[in-house]
Parts: C-alpha cells; structure tokens; sequence
C-alpha cells in the first residue's frame, strides 16, 4: 500500500494585508488606551472589523498581537536601511528603539514587560521578535562597520551586543532613567567607538 503525497496548496483565503493593518491598528489603539489587558481576541476582532479566526490566522493569541502592534510602529531595522554608512545605520537603528520606547505605546509595552514572569507570552514575544530583530540587524551593520573599517573588530561580538543592548533593558525594566537618543549616541560611542 502505497501512500498518497500530501497537497502543498494552502487551504483558506489568502492574507490580505489591509486585514493585518486593521488588526495591528486595532490592536496598538487598546493598548494605547487599556494596556494589556485591553487587548483581548474578541476587542481586537470588534474594533478591527473582523472575525476572531481571522485574528487566528496571522497571530496565535492576543499578547502576540500586541508585541505586533507594538513592533509594527518601531521601524528600528527599517530605519537602518535609509542610509548609506553603516554606522550612521547603526546609530539609526538605536534611535529608532529609543523612540519606540519613548512612545506611548512602547511605555505601555515596557511597563508590561517589567511586571511580566519571563515566560508569559508577552515576554516570550518581546524576548523572539523585538530583541532577537533588533540585535541581529545591529550584528549585519556591525559587520559591514568593521569591514568597511569604520570601527576596530571586536575580540567577542556576541558581548559587544550584550554590552549596546543591556544598558538599554535596564532602562527599560529598572525605569530609572529615559531612553533617549541622547543615551543611545553616548553608549554607542562607548561600546562602538568610530576608527579615528
């Protein structure tokens, strides 16, 4: 008995992109307004015009949702792509984060991060999409900076990460002080100095 191969087609209607942005708008107005909790399947579906399967179909529940919101509106990697010199892109990038958490959104999605166990699903969307994105694109531009001989190479690259990306969570989680671009140009020029 010989088994039949599987169908690779994919069942359904495609995803229309003006279905996510409804949804991540939604979503990002009940986080803005209620935080987390706000942010539920059924709020999101009502606000966005839409069923609560649809939600399904591009997110598997409503924190995954929100951290899409929430990096929906950041444009750190995106930010990078606008310029030339890598370390211009690198500085770009971190603006970007900075911003993001500088806005209302970002406070709120910091404050539940802070308050958050380490494996809730709004920690384990932050922890796999916001900072995995952010320090890989940060790792492509270091690269290019130390091929292009902008900056010396680093003897570990994986702490020259931790080093730009900690001082940041720790703002973010401890909320002693802001994340500006003003902190991001001084870490930056600390941990990446610029070849002479």
């Amino acid at each position: 008995m010989t088994r039949q191969p599987s169908s690779t087609t994919t069942r359904g209607r495609p995803r229309d992109p003006r279905t996510r942005a409804a949804i991540l708008a939604a979503a990002r107005a009940l986080l803005e307004r209620g935080g987390l909790t706000a942010v539920t399947i059924e709020a999101i579906a009502q606000k966005a015009g839409v069923s609560r399967p649809t939600i399904y179909r591009y997110w598997p529940n409503a924190p995954a949702v929100a951290m899409a919101a929430f990096l929906d509106v950041t444009g750190a990697p995106e930010a990078a792509r606008n310029t030339r010199s890598p370390y211009a892109a690198l500085r770009a990038q971190l603006h970007a984060v900075a911003d993001a958490f500088a806005a209302p959104t970002g406070r709120s999605v910091a404050a539940m991060v802070a308050a958050a166990q380490s494996e809730t699903e709004l920690a384990k969307a932050f922890r796999n999409e916001f900072i995995a994105r952010n320090r890989d694109a940060t790792r492509l531009l270091l690269e290019r900076c130390i091929e292009e001989r902008l900056t010396a190479p680093p003897a570990d690259m994986e702490l020259v990460l931790d080093l730009v990306f900690g001082p940041l969570f720790y703002r973010l989680l401890m909320g002693h002080a802001p994340i500006t671009r003003g902190f991001v140009d001084r870490l930056l020029d600390t941990v990446i100095p610029a070849s002479a």
